[in-house]
């Protein structure tokens, strides 16, 4: 711990644990919302009289979506649990 205490600027370590968290949070809110538009697109492409793609490409958008909006949960989560209930940092 002394070793990434030494490196992190002075700057940083004023930083309150929670707001880190709530920046990750705000990342994963953001990221699951542009997913859902997305996906909310290309269902009505979906829907729409001029089908191209069709159900291949809602996969394909569900598939790809999943690892960012999973990946910002993991972040918010992983922050919350280390930072926030006794790993350490300011709270």
């Amino acid at each position: 711990m002394n070793f990434i205490a030494s490196v992190e600027p002075e700057w940083m370590q004023n930083i309150p644990s929670a707001v880190i968290c709530q920046y990750f949070f705000v990342i994963f809110v953001l990221v699951a919302v542009l997913a859902s538009l997305v996906v909310a697109s290309d269902v009505m492409r979906l829907l729409s009289p001029k089908n191209k793609g069709g159900l291949f490409s809602l996969l394909r958008s569900l598939v790809m979506l999943a690892l960012p909006v999973v990946n910002a949960l993991f972040l918010y989560i992983l922050c919350s649990r280390s930072l926030l209930e006794g790993g350490g940092g300011k709270k």
